[in-house]
């Protein structure tokens, strides 16, 4: 029954996934001052996704102002602003905007970006996520920190199974090759990777 309530949300929603004009015009002029060196066309791009995220509360524009941020640019001579950053992020995830409520949570999943690690909190945020948004990767994230029990109490095989059918359906990295190996053959191994970001980017390589 959630798993069709959730198919259902994916159509209703498929559109507002897709990033605003503005802040795709502003980050392609970002891009190309980066290549061509240009100081100039970079900060007409910043100063485009600044207006679109503090005047016009463009959420996607808000959130590529975090990651801007986040790693400063040494053409421009910004430093990188980690708590700004942060601040930013926390803004958007109380709108629940998707990419930041998955962004934060796997923060928190890992204790990373100048964040204290809280599993509990970073399994309501993926379930957030995936419930509200229909997003598949964090339906997976969420399948996991409830099989491996990262959260006691939350190991609901049926739950489970459900979300991730729900990532392999929608083609998530991984999503298959973990089902196999540490659903169906749960009693033989644990995943423990150092970094649960590290292990996400691994399995769009495999």
């Amino acid at each position: 029954m959630m798993l069709r309530k959730i198919l259902i949300i994916c159509v209703l929603v498929q559109h507002s996934a897709i990033a605003s004009t503005l802040s795709e015009g502003a980050l392609r002029l970002i891009k190309i001052g980066h290549e061509i060196g240009s100081r100039d066309v970079a900060l007409r791009g910043q100063s485009l996704l600044l207006k679109g995220a503090f005047d016009l509360d463009d959420f996607d524009a808000m959130y590529e102002v975090s990651k801007q941020v986040r790693y400063g640019s040494k053409l421009m001579g910004y430093a990188p602003l980690e708590r700004k950053a942060n601040e930013i992020l926390i803004k958007l995830v109380r709108k629940s905007y998707d990419p930041a409520l998955y962004e934060y949570a796997l923060n928190l999943l890992d204790g990373s970006s100048g964040f204290i690690k809280n599993e509990f909190l970073a399994l309501n945020l993926f379930e957030e996520s995936f419930k509200v948004h229909g997003n598949a990767k964090s339906a997976l994230m969420a399948a996991i920190i409830r099989n491996e029990s990262l959260v006691p109490g939350t190991k609901k095989v049926q739950y489970i199974n459900e979300l991730i059918l729900f990532a392999i359906l929608n083609h998530i990295a991984g999503a298959q090759a973990y089902q196999k190996q540490y659903i169906k053959l749960d009693y033989l191994s644990d995943l423990n990777p150092p970094s649960w970001r590290v292990w996400i980017d691994a399995q769009t390589t495999n």
